[in-house]
Formats: structure tokens, sequence, C-alpha cells
């Protein structure tokens, strides 16, 4: 009797053990633990909420015109400024003005997902159009070759959104890029470039720093155009890089251009302004022009 008692107070243990073991299985859940993917909108581009793909934009900047068609993103511009012509497709768009002077009433009866533009456009259009639901965004024009680079990477994120937007952007520049690493074959010293107002681009303008690829920019600790002409008769800088709105005529008739070497030495080559003032991939024809011309110039030093 004694031994079956035991063995039923055993049992009964085992039993208890195997309660509690039960209570301790957690219950099933349904809720997920995987968090969600990041989405490529909304972002913030230069202190403007981009909040999904445009469909349709008014471009008021000819040079961002221009690389948004590179890009190929130009079925979206609805809308352009007077001044964009290139490619000849973008003339197709609407005439909207210009970015100093839109035509707000225009813009606004189109209903443009977004306004992308390179100078500011003054505040009451600005609101005009944030009343009507239409947001701007500012891209600025390049001073510097990084500054260049990211308004590709501006463009892609505009129309790709994060993560693919950036890639986009890289992939386009790099033939611009692959361009400007092929500089290096050449190196023609000191140099200044003189703009289409005659004066000399200081260190801190676009177009210094893409001859600066090339040599030394006599003027490069100056800012803007203000660089004193006079300076460069001391410094005498070894070639001309001319905006070809000039002759080498107008020069010698400068009073301080005629006195220098490179001038009378006919050290002179000649650039179309529209690179500067609308860079693109086009700024590869004028690096592969500029190889040439200074091959030449060496060239002809050499004989």
């Amino acid at each position: 009797m004694k031994r079956l008692s035991v063995l039923l107070l055993a049992i009964a243990v085992l039993l208890c053990g195997c309660r509690d073991t039960d209570n301790d299985i957690p219950e099933e859940t349904t809720e997920s633990t995987e968090q969600e993917e990041p989405m490529p909108y909304p972002f913030s581009l230069n202190g403007t909420e981009i909040s999904a793909q445009p469909e349709k934009v008014v471009c008021l900047s000819p040079a961002l015109a221009e690389i948004i068609y590179e890009m190929g993103y130009g079925d979206k511009i609805v809308g352009r400024s007077s001044y964009c012509d290139y490619p000849a497709d973008v003339k197709n768009a609407a005439d909207l003005g210009s970015a100093a002077n839109p035509n707000i009433d225009a813009i606004i009866d189109l209903l443009p997902d977004l306004v992308i533009t390179a100078t500011p456009i003054a505040s009451k259009d600005t609101f005009a159009m944030e009343q009507a639901g239409i947001k701007t965004v500012l891209i600025p024009a390049p001073t510097t070759l990084e500054g260049f680079s990211s308004i590709y990477t501006s463009l892609g994120l505009i129309f790709e959104g994060l993560f693919t937007g950036t890639e986009k952007g890289e992939d386009t520049y790099s033939v611009i890029s692959k361009a400007l690493g092929n500089t290096d074959a050449v190196n023609i010293g000191n140099f200044v470039y003189v703009t289409e107002n005659l004066t000399v681009a200081g260190g801190d303008t676009f177009e210094s720093a893409i001859l600066s690829c090339f040599g030394s920019n006599i003027a490069k600790n100056e800012t803007g155009y203000g660089f004193d002409k006079a300076e460069l008769i001391e410094n005498q800088p070894y070639i001309i890089l001319l905006s070809d709105k000039y002759s080498v005529d107008d020069l010698l008739e400068d009073e301080y251009y005629s006195q220098l070497d490179a001038v009378i030495e006919n050290r002179v080559i000649f650039i179309n302004n529209v690179y500067f003032e609308r860079p693109s991939v086009r700024i590869t024809i004028l690096i592969d022009g500029l190889l040439i011309d200074f091959s030449n110039l060496q060239r002809q030093e050499n004989d």
C-alpha cells in the first residue's frame, strides 16, 4: 500500500511539471517583426520637399533643361524659359518667360508638379504658385566641379527618388568626369580667361574650375570678375583663353591686354562662352577642342 502511494505521488509531480512547461510556450503571434523598406519619396532637396516623382515640370533654366533632356527626362518638361533652345525638342514646351519675369498665371494653368530653376524666383511669385499647390526647387548654377556634379545628382533624385537617383546622376556625369580626367595630357602653364565682358575670370568661377584642369589661373586668388588687369603685365600669362566674341585685334586695342606677350605673340585660344553659361555634357566638346588646340600650340612652340 505504501509503495502504491509513492507511485501515485511521483505521477502527480510529473503531471504538474508538464503543465508548467506548457505554460512557458509563447503564444503564436501574427505581428510582423520585419522592418518596412525605406521609400524613394519624400525627401528634401535644397529646402523643398519632393513628395513624389514629378510627371510634369516647368524648367526656367536653359542649362538645367538641357541636362534634364540629357538624362532622359525631357518628356516631363511641359513649360520652359524663353531662353531654352537646346535641344530643339525643348521648344515644343510652353514659353513661360524667365526666372526673373515668369508668367505665373500660365504656369498655374499648366499645374506642373514642380518648377525647377537655377536662379531664385521672386517671393510673391513662389507664394502664388504654392497657393496653387506648385512647388519650386532651386538648383544653383555651379562654380566648382563638385557643384557641377551635384546638379546631375539633384536631378536624378528628383526624377528617380532616393537610392537609384544618386546612381543615375553619377552615371550620367561619368562621361564628363572621364573627359576631365584626360586633361592631364596637357599642361598649359599660367593662363587667364578673358570673358565676354573683357574681364578676367577669378578663381571662384566655373570658367576657372574647368580651365584650371589644364593649368594655373593667374587670377585664382581673385573672386568673381574683378581681377585688376594691370597685374597681368607683371605676371605675364603664358596663354590667353578668350571668349570668341572678340579677336586678337580687340585685345591689342586694350590698354593692358596689348602689353601681354601672349597677345603680341598670338598665344590666344578662343572659347565659346556657352559652355560655361550652360554647362552640360557639351562641356566635353570644349575639353576635346582645347586638348587639340593646346597640342597644336605646343607643337608650334617646339618647331
